[in-house]
């Protein structure tokens, strides 16, 4: 563990400022713990909590994920505030697509990840998920991505959320519903929180 955690502190710079180390390293040890067969994160952008959890699937030699983003400025600005939607509309997103598949092979995780570019609501989940990662557009998506998603986690699964504060209140809604289908808040982590499915709700 010890070689794993250094090995992502070192990595973590390159996806940018997206995910801190706290979060980062709590996402691997999940992995390491839960040894899920399935990761699924939608909104992956530079895979900045996606390359640890993929380093730590690795590490253990167990699991794959499910990497889901259209990396595309309309999907990324649908529904956000003016400065947000202004900001995601200037972003390089083939570029942050790139930087992604690049740290993939760099970090020789291709085989471990299965790359859907395209928005979350054109993806059918077919698999049973047992982490599923949820920071996609911060708009009524978040519901939707609930709704669809996360009705897929095993019990016990895990959902990590993040930016629970957004404006518009529709990730905190998101966390609502996710109550609702049976999920508990375990634990605060950075913006967002750590929940585990404990029944199948409706």
């Amino acid at each position: 563990m010890k070689e794993l955690y250094a090995e992502i502190e070192r990595v973590l710079p390159d996806g940018g400022a997206w995910c801190s180390v706290e979060r980062a390293a709590t996402l691997a040890s999940i992995v390491v713990a839960l040894r899920p067969r399935i990761i699924c994160e939608i909104g992956v952008w530079l895979g900045g909590s996606l390359i640890p959890m993929l380093l730590a699937a690795k590490h253990i030699g167990a699991g794959r994920a499910i990497a889901i983003d259209p990396w595309s400025p309309e999907a990324s600005a649908a529904d956000q505030d003016d400065v947000n939607a202004q900001w995601w509309k200037n972003a390089d997103h083939d570029a942050a697509y790139r930087k992604f598949m690049a740290r993939l092979k760099l970090h020789d995780l291709e085989h471990l990840c299965s790359i859907c570019r395209m928005p979350s609501d054109q993806y059918e989940p077919t698999h049973d998920i047992d982490l599923l990662s949820l920071d996609g557009n911060h708009g009524p998506q978040a519901v939707r991505d609930i709704e669809r998603f996360a009705s897929r986690v095993t019990l016990g699964g895990i959902l990590a959320l993040d930016d629970i504060g957004w404006s518009g209140d529709h990730v905190y809604r998101a966390q609502r519903r996710a109550v609702e289908l049976g999920f508990r808040d375990l634990y605060q982590l950075g913006s967002g929180v750590v929940m585990q499915r404990r029944r199948i709700g409706t």
